[in-house]
């Protein structure tokens, strides 16, 4: 008996929670199309889209976003990209990315040599924000699918994560800040912009879904953020408010609330009073720090490519010059103390086989689609090489130190067996009887 009662309480809480989150995503789908149909739009607040609320107005500079689409389309409550210094060669993760506006701000702080991802849940959402992506004219920012409780991006890989008003929105924000400190590198850091309760909300307002998706009722209280932050392995969590609220303000929002969905009795006025001092924007900063003693994780980095003549392709004396090129650059990786395992079909198949990412992309790409890049078991590139930074930034390596050198491999080289792989997936003899260095 009691565990059937603990049973449906449970599957109770998960629906109300799926519940939670398809309010979000429908309320962000709507906001991605009325900014993709008319140029201009903000959400976060109850007010919804299509205007300027008291969240979101006034938290860029004039003339500082790199896209009007991006910067229509703001959907914050503060601006993450002024709480920390980025420099060149980081990489960013931007959690809720929204229309892309902080991702694209990061990009160009980042750049050369850096990369700014944005994830988000609604395909409508990323397709605006691959349009102001271009109208920026950005090259080293990426948009991913997924949701910010189940990060698809290799553990220890990024420098900084940022979001702007999203982690109140998830119904588990334990999750949410458990994979932001699981992809960050040691040394990386926690930025971002959020809403905080400053004392509790009644009970029977928690539910009401105009308060969550307009970032209010499923915001933490302060104190309980700093304990979630350490519960989750961070360092020195602070909150700073940077914007309270007025009646005015509040009125504003309370507004926009449906008045079917507020609790019994209940009016505008009685909305401002419960509202009124309990919740502010906020800058919340943690870090990652370096544990002493701690195992290093060393990515494991899986290049998956078409058939080759050897192990490496850099064959006879004419190799293709990307081969040529990537060659050198997983060498230099290895060097580093980071292995790139490479496969390619004609000499080990079985390596496909044996991969359900390689597997699945054959079916859907095939071979003609290689190569495919992954790290940790998540795919992080396809249909072409890597670059060197791209590989350092892969490893967790400076890219500064990722300069390209002078590959050995090719010509008279390989008669000296210079371009024998830094590493390889298996040692496979050549039918032919050998064509370069250590792949004979």
């Amino acid at each position: 008996m009691l565990f059937r009662q603990l049973f449906i309480q449970g599957w109770c809480v998960m629906a109300e929670q799926a519940e939670m989150r398809e309010a979000v995503r429908q309320r962000y789908a709507t906001a991605a199309l009325s900014v993709l149909e008319s140029g201009g739009g903000s959400c976060c607040g109850p007010s919804g889209c299509g205007s300027a609320d008291p969240v979101t107005a006034d938290l860029y500079e004039p003339g500082e976003a790199p896209s009007k689409g991006a910067l229509a389309a703001s959907l914050g409550c503060g601006n993450p990209t002024a709480l920390i210094d980025l420099v060149p060669g980081q990489t960013v993760l931007d959690l809720g990315s929204g229309g892309g506006l902080d991702v694209l701000l990061s990009a160009r702080r980042v750049a050369p040599g850096g990369v700014a991802y944005g994830l988000d849940m609604t395909d409508e959402m990323l397709a605006l924000a691959e349009r102001n992506r271009a109208e920026a004219g950005t090259e080293n920012a990426r948009f991913v699918k997924g949701t910010i409780e189940d990060v698809p991006l290799p553990s220890a890989s990024v420098d900084v994560v940022i979001s702007n008003c999203v982690i109140n929105l998830s119904t588990d924000k334990d999750k949410v800040l458990a994979e932001a400190f699981r992809v960050l590198r040691p040394g990386g850091r926690f930025a971002v912009s959020d809403i905080v309760l400053l004392r509790p909300l009644p009970a029977e307002w928690m539910p009401v879904v105009g308060l969550w998706t307009g970032c209010v009722s499923g915001a933490l209280l302060d104190v309980d953020y700093l304990t979630k932050l350490a519960a989750a392995g961070f360092a020195n969590p602070s909150i700073q408010v940077t914007r309270t609220y007025t009646r005015d303000d509040l009125a504003e929002m309370a507004s926009e609330l449906d008045p079917e969905s507020l609790p019994a009795g209940a009016g505008i006025q009685e909305a401002i009073a419960v509202l009124e001092g309990a919740f502010a924007s906020a800058f919340i900063r943690a870090d990652k720090e370096n544990q002493a003693g701690a195992e290093e994780h060393v990515p494991a980095i899986k290049v998956f490519e078409g058939p080759l003549c050897c192990n490496t392709g850099v064959c006879g004396p004419d190799p293709a010059q990307a081969l040529v090129d990537f060659t050198a650059d997983a060498r230099w990786v290895a060097d580093q103390g980071v292995p790139v395992a490479r496969a390619n079909l004609a000499q080990d198949p079985a390596a496909f086989a044996a991969d359900g990412l390689a597997v699945a992309f054959l079916k859907t790409a095939g071979a003609e689609g290689l190569p495919l890049v992954t790290v940790d078991g998540v795919t992080v590139l396809a249909g072409r090489y890597p670059t060197r930074a791209e590989l350092a930034r892969y490893a967790g390596l400076s890219t500064a130190d990722a300069s390209t050198q002078e590959a050995c491999c090719g010509g008279a080289a390989a008669e000296a067996d210079c371009c024998t792989p830094a590493v390889q997936t298996v040692q496979v003899a050549s039918p032919s009887g050998g064509c370069c260095g250590g792949d004979r």
